[in-house]
């Protein structure tokens, strides 16, 4: 009986033992995070105090994100082709019919037309049967050529400068031109941005790219293995962001999504294989794009009202106010922030955009109710056009080497 209890009690301690191992392994994993996550904010489960707004949004500038008008409806190319070398010749117009070429008994007419200085003087047919040989006389290029090739001659001459067309920019040119290319970066909307977000004390990273007047913006997290990503992906338009797809992933696969079709105006809803249609009207959002045609309209938007459309639901009519400003802080930095606010019967959404950067959302907030799961993320960095704006606070081992 003894000899039982002593190997229950060494079971349990070799499971305590076990769990205490796993969980210092997690927190070998998660410690850093969990520490800039505690760190970075210690009252963000608290309400975030507000204050009357003495700023605006950012006047942004979107156009360059734009597809040109005369590329809407043209596909593009699926393969390329360059050659390099010189252009074919160009074909030239036909020529005036050539004079015949000059025998020797037409010598004496080719002379007396032909302008020269001094010409020799001209034999007679009574004087010798054959014309006297030519004695060379200091004469121009032109007036040496038989009168085919003179009549050429121009035509060469005319056609060279063709081909020294679009003279190569010089170094003044470039040096010119690039402080203009800077101010239009600084100003235009970001065609490319990287934000990483902590969700609770998962890192989730989004990406929000522009290419030939399409747009798509993902948020990707994973933890122990499993992933959750929300995408949504659409055209810009002169109004601002048009979604054509919504999608919710979880481990790569699928479980919920609403596609959009705007030439029937009607958006479908795919919750886990349950479909269901809803109307559309030309300027709603998915709950993912929301923030970014906020911040693209920026201080030119009037009263915001859209519908918002997740896999699962659509919240009608949803009107967007700005409720205030804040200061946060986001990684290593104090911002300054506008909280753009809409609510549908007890839902809530929130977008928290940073003038400073584009109106870049830096927190990202909804309390969906039995609808699914609230979430609050806020920034820890942030890269916009491949530059670094925001750094993130510092780990345990960046704090111990400074």
């Amino acid at each position: 009986m003894a000899d039982w209890r002593a190997r229950l009690t060494v079971r349990r301690w070799l499971w305590v033992a076990f769990v205490l191992s796993v969980l210092l392994h997690l927190f070998g994993i998660l410690g850093d995070t969990l520490y800039m996550l505690a760190d970075s904010n210690t009252t963000r489960g608290e309400a975030t105090p507000l204050r009357k707004p003495t700023q605006k949004l950012a006047d942004t500038s979107f156009d360059d994100l734009l597809l040109p008008p005369e590329l809407e409806g043209v596909k593009p190319a699926e393969q390329l082709v360059v050659t390099l070398g010189l252009p074919p010749p160009r074909k030239r117009p036909t020529a005036t019919p050539a004079l015949p070429v000059p025998t020797p008994q037409s010598t004496p007419v080719m002379q007396a037309t032909a302008p020269t200085p001094a010409a020799a003087p001209i034999p007679t047919p009574a004087a010798t049967p054959q014309p006297a040989p030519i004695t060379p006389a200091p004469t121009t290029p032109a007036a040496s050529m038989p009168v085919t090739q003179i009549a050429s001659a121009p035509t060469l001459q005319a056609s060279a400068p063709a081909m020294a067309q679009a003279p190569t920019p010089t170094p003044a040119t470039h040096a010119a031109s690039a402080p203009q290319e800077v101010a239009k970066l600084a100003k235009g909307f970001p065609r490319n941005a990287e934000i990483v977000y902590m969700y609770g004390p998962i890192p989730a990273k989004l990406t929000w790219q522009v290419d030939h007047g399409r747009y798509e913006v993902s948020l990707k997290g994973s933890l122990l293995g499993r992933t959750r990503e929300l995408r949504s992906v659409g055209r810009v338009t002169r109004d601002g962001l048009r979604p054509d797809r919504y999608t919710e992933l979880r481990d790569g696969k699928v479980r919920s999504e609403s596609t959009f079709d705007w030439d029937r105006l009607s958006a479908t809803l795919n919750d886990k294989g349950e479909s269901k249609d809803a109307p559309l009207k030309p300027g709603d959002q998915d709950l993912f794009s929301a923030a970014f045609q906020l911040a693209m309209q920026g201080a030119k938007m009037q009263d915001p009202k859209f519908t918002l459309f997740s896999g699962r639901k659509f919240y009608p009519d949803v009107q967007f106010t700005i409720r205030g400003e804040s200061t946060l802080r986001i990684g290593t930095e104090q911002v300054e922030v506008l909280l753009l606010r809409g609510t549908f019967q007890d839902r809530v959404f929130d977008f928290w955009l940073a003038p400073k950067w584009h109106n870049m959302p830096v927190r990202m907030q909804a309390k969906l109710g039995n609808d699914g799961a609230s979430y609050d993320i806020w920034a820890s960095s942030m890269r916009l056009e491949g530059q670094t704006v925001l750094q993130p606070t510092l780990t345990n081992q960046e704090r111990g080497t400074r």
